[in-house]
Parts: structure tokens; C-alpha cells; sequence
């Protein structure tokens, strides 16, 4: 990932992380996803939601507030 661009959220499924970043979107919080699906077998593979440094906190606090987060925020690569 580019940057200045922080990993807040991760799922085995595409559609955990989309869900994620729609409430981001609703929230006026850009995300990105970066989609990694396994070479062998592409329906297995994890997703991560990316957003700027700057968001991050905030991004996870509104995961967090939505149920999103399990257990914690993830760590920052």
C-alpha cells in the first residue's frame, strides 16, 4: 500500500471489508481495499481496508462504534 496509508480493518471475506468501508464512506472517511486472494485457491485469501494516517483513529473508533471491530483495532503495517 502507498504511503502514508494505515491497514484498520481486515476479513477473510470481500464483502466484510466492503461493508466496513461503506460505513467509512458514509462517515465522509476515504478507505481503500486491497483485495489479496491466494495464488493456489482465489477463494481463499483475506481483504484489508486501508485509509490515510490522518482518518485512521477515527476510522477505527467508527468501526468500532458499528460492531466492526472484533477484539481490537489491527495492527498498523
Amino acid at each position: 500500500m502507498a504511503e502514508g496509508w494505515i491497514k484498520i480493518f481486515s476479513a477473510t471475506e470481500l464483502y466484510q471489508v466492503q461493508i466496513a468501508e461503506d460505513v467509512l464512506k458514509q462517515n465522509g472517511i476515504i478507505s481503500h481495499i486491497a483485495n489479496k486472494p491466494d495464488s493456489v485457491l482465489p477463494f481463499i485469501g483475506s481483504a484489508d481496508l486501508y485509509t490515510s494516517e490522518e482518518d485512521a483513529a477515527t476510522a477505527r473508533q467508527i468501526l468500532a462504534e458499528n460492531d466492526l471491530l472484533g477484539g481490537g483495532p489491527e495492527e498498523d503495517e
